[in-house]
């Protein structure tokens, strides 16, 4: 599948190369990629290219390139995938990608490509089951040697569930969900919503004894399931917010640990959880609903060439829950030379090295308003040449949700078996909704 595979650095130098197949030169591949996608900045158009009748499939960094190139008909959508979990891998092993951490751990990121790939198809990605005999310093020749770690290893390589150590035990088997939706949002000066999304993702801290089977049934109103009545589905935490009809999800993905086939058959997660924190699923959402923090009545007056007032109302729409670590950023001209802001509630200070202003309030409960209103006073232009009208750029608000879901999703049930020790483990499950891209027009 994956003929090579290539990290460069931003000048298109290799750091590192391997070769899967036969054919392939890394210095040919590596002066192609610099010529066609760097030299000309073609990289930032599109991830797949052709060149030279090769496919390459490259993933850009902030220095750094990953490119792997086939001559055969590949997968692309695979291949980026794989792209994806190797520099997971890479950040769980260094904590860091860059040049020098790539070359300081050149051996070790070696091993790693040894066992992720295997003569151009991906095996396993997952760093659970490598860190029991490669670590961060390298290969650890004396678990591999020692025969009964060396069972341990090559049955966690070779099993069905490599992302988890078997004989884990705790003295407490708990387990934490948390349901963690971030919602974008862009909002015209009257309070029109011009586009709205939610980015939700159901992350898991697992702290389990055992091989636990665990099943999370969700609310069959989740998956746009209009046969859903109300005796299936007794929450319906999105009418409890905003009055409407749960959102449907879209692009859901799931970690390896989940059995697809079981999601398929019962929409249900079922599932053998990784030790520690990972994101079980993660999905998107579009959203109709009323937003949990609006501003109104804006009016922005150019008094003068060097006197603008800014004036607006915040409101919280949250129907029973209260928003909190709320943080409203106003922008002001480069020239600005002092603001004089009042707010009716809350703190405002201008920051001249950000140059704009920040309007924090340590929470508002539903149906508060509260009014902003500001002096900006600006430098006086040298000559009429340098005079330049101000693009009014986006109000920035952050806030936080706590106990609320915006797109419906809600977990009915967590079922937890575990064949041998036969516990009942202390479940917690936490619904969070949080400004993500949440702007205004001015």
């Amino acid at each position: 599948m994956i003929g090579a595979l290539l990290l460069l650095n931003s000048r298109g130098d290799v750091i590192l190369s391997r070769t899967f197949r036969e054919g392939y030169s890394v210095r040919v591949l590596a002066e192609s990629f610099r010529n066609e996608m760097i030299a000309t900045k073609k990289h930032a158009r599109s991830p797949i290219n052709i060149i030279n009748h090769l496919c390459y499939i490259h993933m850009d960094l902030s220095d750094l390139f990953l490119v792997l190139v086939s001559n055969a008909n590949v997968n692309c959508l695979c291949a980026v995938q794989f792209g994806i979990r190797l520099l997971q891998l890479i950040v769980a092993y260094f904590r860091k990608i860059d040049e020098t951490t790539l070359k300081q751990n050149f051996v070790v990121l070696q091993a790693l490509i040894d066992e992720a790939v295997d003569y151009g198809y991906p095996q396993i990605t997952d760093s659970e089951a490598f860190q029991d005999f490669i670590t961060p310093s390298g290969i650890n020749e004396n678990s591999i040697k020692m025969a009964p770690k060396a069972e341990v290893i090559s049955k966690k390589l070779t099993g069905e569930v490599p992302w988890r150590n078997d004989g884990l035990i705790y003295r407490v088997n708990e387990m934490f969900i948390d349901v963690l939706e971030d919602i974008n949002l862009l909002m015209s000066p009257s309070g029109e919503i011009l586009q709205s999304d939610v980015i939700g993702r159901i992350v898991v801290n697992n702290f389990l004894s055992g091989m636990p089977q665990c099943n999370l049934i969700l609310n069959r109103r989740a998956y746009g399931d209009s046969n859903a009545t109300d005796s299936e589905s007794p929450i319906e935490p999105v009418e409890r917010v905003s009055g409407l009809n749960a959102a449907k999800l879209e692009d859901v993905t799931f970690h390896t640990c989940v059995r697809l086939n079981k999601f398929d058959e019962a929409q249900n997660i079922s599932f053998i959880p990784p030790d520690g924190e990972f994101t079980l699923m993660s999905y998107c959402a579009k959203m109709d609903a009323r937003p949990p923090m609006s501003i109104t009545s804006v009016h922005v007056q150019e008094a003068s060439k060097t006197r603008i007032v800014i004036e607006f109302v915040l409101k919280c729409n949250s129907d029973e829950q209260e928003s909190t670590d709320i943080s409203v950023r106003i922008p002001c001209p480069t020239n600005t030379a002092s603001a004089k802001p009042k707010v009716s509630r809350g703190k405002a200070v201008y920051t001249a090295k950000e140059g704009c202003i920040v309007w924090t309030i340590p929470k508002m409960r539903s149906g508060e308003e509260h009014s902003f209103s500001c002096e900006v006073i600006q430098i006086a232009p040298t000559n009429e040449s340098s005079v330049s009208l101000w693009a009014r750029p986006l109000i920035n608000i952050k806030f936080k949700c706590v106990s609320k879901s915006l797109t419906g999703l809600h977990i009915d049930e967590l079922r937890v078996h575990e064949p041998v020790f036969f516990y009942q483990p202390n479940k917690w499950i936490r619904y969070t909704t949080q400004a993500g891209q949440y702007e205004c027009r001015i």
